[in-house]
């Protein structure tokens, strides 16, 4: 197969059927240059015909980008030898989304679904030499609407004509994100030229796994262009297994079957390693060889385990026949343009998770199918991924071109991710039964518009190409009311968007959390990016632009009220909401992972940000971690000792997610914030594998007796010598706390491994201590912690400047 690629510099101009241009822009009409793969708020941000829409206000200033049509053009050369194959396709990866082709002045063909590649055989329309394609985008917004105008509106939150257009839906707009509904190539676009056959669609399909052997069945179609006689070659190297085997071509497909001794198996994140094999297809006509496609993948099974139990009925992810505690967040695109996400970000982000001791990423369904290195980097760090399908938040049409278009989108993609051993379930949607059942009481799921696109397409798709992992019907869903706690897995909304703060966490039993959350501002650092020094106060129209939940500023607001004393500044107000959404996020996964396996899992909501914003993410948009990514450092951790308030004792837990039991000392300590230590209990404690267990309990008649606003527990958990959690537990809120006058030293020094050790002492109790390294981004080993009195803290990270330059930058602030 040969390759032409049509990807770098086009040029694209406006145009205005539905004579929606606002007046005075006839500068966009011209010819512009265009860079492929991009957008055309890209594009024309490069050739500054329009200001950054992140920056303030100026997001309000684009809305007409989306109505009207936008023209595409590129000239290029194809040679006599390229045509003589049998077959030339136009492969566009991805177009978004009304999009009309035409080549040398003909039009060859029209799409309509940004999601997924389309491929056309354009060999007629090509002619040796100079070769003109042009691709018009016509206004989402305007095509969309006239489909809802036409077949009727349906209960659909934020933008109602969105679900028409087979397109991101967080693009028209979200209550975290701007409006800035899109088009343009998206992803890459080329020519492919072939000869007698092609591959496409491979697929290593595991049927059955035990210590001795893996039972594959490789499979691939073969399109046909020739009557050559036809071989194909399947070769599956990797971890000590060298398997060669042969089969011949008849008709459009070939596959067989593989066995791998001994095989390495696939383990989530703290589990086991994550070894990937490799499988090369490859199509031969005699010695000759015609196509070959290489494709990774892994060995290991899965399993939902739905059993009923004293509390409803459970909702447990099984790999390779072990429970897992499922701990992780939601991902949504890190970027409204989506081309300008690096791979760096992919990585950043995912390693992130990784270290956060996250062992699965919900892949939200009002976004996109992700880029395959998001995938990829799933499957080297262990990142299981809950892929929905790209339906949010409302009712979905059922004509016949909306159903035939759902199906076929939905076999296109899961057959190009199957093959990827981080998946581990197919979600038809996100929250639309909910939405609905909610909205129209006594009402079942069944009777939403677009019911049969998840109850009858999506799983028979997923049966007739996968069939390796479960399909589930919506986040949230279960066998009863679609958000129930007692089945099925449940969003936690009434803390937050309710206005119900975060100790109602401790009063939710579902089964398995798939989205619950607190927003926080971003780091300073991102907000000086995009606003004026004059803009920086939390309740100006810039801050209060960059915050899309309807009264989010209010909230921030009334929940730092009650916890903290309000802030005085614009970095005190920052600093003291991102404390907030730490303790509310800590409070849910620790009551949830005490009830290890009745609750089997806990991914907030959100782990990323696609712009500069007050949102639920931990990590902000320019990739700075919040204070409630470090949080999650510690409350992820596969050991866990954790405080649970009871109406007559403090119980002290500890949570194992270990696959081996652990022994260990835990030092209980009544403390006072001046340094005095009141009374300690040191105990040897024992949990079995995969477990949580109440290991002791302070009763009330000696915590009646304790200063609640100086006074505290805490606790530390050693094994085999060395400190694997601790935690603390503070009577009062932190705004009643008496906190002393705290001194903190510190010291620096470059280890072996190349990183800072940064040393920490206080002389009394230290909370909420924060690291800032003037002027850069440092991700340190631990932030945002405490400290007892007399205590010391040792914290790592990378830096190249010298010792005594970090002693300048390091600046440390904590609550005072």
């Amino acid at each position: 197969m040969k390759t032409i690629s049509l990807n770098g510099t086009w040029s694209f101009k406006a145009t205005d059927p539905h004579r929606m241009l606002p007046s005075g822009r006839s500068d966009v009409t011209r010819w512009m240059k265009a860079s492929v793969p991009g957008t055309v708020h890209t594009d024309l941000l490069a050739c500054r015909r329009i200001a950054d829409p992140y920056y303030r206000r100026n997001e309000l200033g684009v809305q007409w980008i989306d109505t009207v049509q936008w023209l595409y053009r590129k000239e290029f050369v194809v040679t006599a030898s390229f045509l003589r194959a049998d077959i030339v396709e136009l492969v566009a990866e991805g177009l978004d989304t009304y999009a009309k082709i035409s080549i040398n002045g003909t039009t060859i063909a029209e799409t309509a679904n940004m999601f997924i590649g389309h491929r056309f055989n354009v060999k007629s329309h090509l002619c040796q030499g100079k070769n003109v394609i042009e691709i018009i985008f016509d206004s989402p917004t305007s095509r969309s609407k006239q489909l809802e105008k036409k077949f009727g509106a349906l209960r659909v939150a934020l933008e109602p004509h969105r679900v028409y257009v087979r397109k991101a839906q967080y693009s028209f707009g979200w209550d975290w994100g701007p409006k800035l509904t899109t088009s343009g190539i998206w992803r890459s676009i080329s020519l492919e030229a072939s000869s007698n056959a092609r591959l496409r669609d491979p697929f290593v399909k595991v049927v059955s796994v035990n210590r001795r052997k893996a039972v594959l069945r490789a499979s691939i179609n073969v399109d046909r262009f020739g009557d050559v006689p036809l071989t194909l070659r399947v070769d599956v190297r990797g971890h000590g297994a060298f398997i060669a085997c042969h089969s011949a071509v008849k008709g459009g497909a070939a596959g067989m079957e593989i066995l791998i001794p001994s095989p390495h198996l696939w383990w989530p994140n703290g589990y086991g390693g994550q070894p990937i094999y490799s499988a090369v297809f490859t199509l031969m006509n005699g010695d000759d060889e015609i196509d070959r496609v290489e494709v990774p993948f892994a060995v290991r099974t899965v399993k939902l385990l739905q059993e009923e139990d004293r509390e409803g009925r459970s909702f447990i992810f099984e790999i390779n026949n072990v429970r897992i505690f499922c701990k992780g967040a939601d991902w949504i695109p890190s970027d409204n343009f989506i081309p300008r996400i690096s791979p760096s970000t992919y990585e950043t982000l995912l390693k992130l998770a990784r270290d956060a001791h996250m062992n699965m990423i919900r892949v939200w369904g009002g976004g996109i199918y992700e880029q395959e290195i998001f995938y990829d980097l799933c499957d080297r760090l262990g990142l299981m991924v809950w892929q929905d399908f790209m339906h949010a938040c409302g009712e979905y049409p059922e004509t016949s071109s909306f159903l035939r278009e759902a199906g076929h989108e939905a076999e296109a993609v899961v057959k190009r991710l199957r093959n990827h051993p981080s998946i581990v379930l197919w979600c038809g949607n996100n929250e639309c039964e909910w939405l609905f059942c909610t909205e129209n009481p006594g009402k079942g799921p069944d009777e939403m518009n677009g019911s049969v696109i998840f109850r009858k397409i999506l799983p028979q798709v997923c049966r007739s190409f996968d069939g390796t992992r479960p399909y589930w019907r919506s986040s949230p869903f279960g066998s009863g009311f679609p958000n129930a706690e007692s089945d099925g897995n449940h969003h936690q909304w009434i803390v937050w968007s309710f206005w119900k703060d975060y100790p109602e966490y401790e009063r939710d039993y579902g089964r398995f959390v798939t989205e619950f959350g607190f927003q926080a501002p971003a780091n300073r650092r991102t907000f000086e990016h995009v606003t004026l020094p004059s803009d920086r106060y939390p309740q100006s129209r810039v801050m209060e632009h960059h915050n899309k939940q309807t009264e989010g500023t209010e909230r921030l607001v009334r929940f730092q009220a009650a916890h903290y004393r309000i802030a005085g500044s614009f970095d005190e107000f920052i600093y003291k909401g991102q404390l907030v959404q730490a303790e509310a996020l800590k409070c849910a996964v620790e009551h949830w992972r005490r009830r290890k396996f009745r609750t089997a899992g806990a991914l907030f909501w959100q782990l990323n940000d696609c712009w500069p914003v007050s949102s639920w993410a931990v990590i902000d948009s320019a990739l700075r971690p919040k204070a409630a990514y470090y949080y999650a450092k510690r409350f992820f951790s596969p050991v866990l000792v954790s405080f649970k308030k009871t109406a007559n004792a403090l119980e002290v837990w500890v949570t194992n997610d270990l696959l081996i039991p652990i022994v260990g000392k835990l030092v209980l300590r009544h403390r006072s914030f001046s340094g005095a230590i009141h009374s300690e209990k040191v105990m040897k404690i024992s949990v079995s594998s995969n477990r949580s267990r109440l290991v002791f309990g302070v009763g009330d008649d000696v915590l009646s007796h304790l200063d609640a606003e100086a006074q505290y527990y805490s606790a530390q958990l050693a094994v085999d010598g060395r400190v694997v959690s601790e935690n603390r537990f503070f009577f009062n809120e932190p705004k009643h706390l008496r906190l002393p006058a705290t001194r903190i030293t510190s010291r620096v020094k470059r280890m072996k491994n190349g990183l800072v050790m940064l040393a920490l002492r206080a002389n009394k109790f230290a909370k909420h201590v924060r690291i800032e390294l003037k002027g850069e981004d440092v991700v340190f080993s631990d932030n945002y912690f405490d400290i007892d009195a007399g205590g010391i803290k040792t914290i790592e990270f990378a830096s190249t400047h010298s010792l005594r330059d970090l002693k300048q930058k390091i600046k440390l602030s904590w609550l005072r």
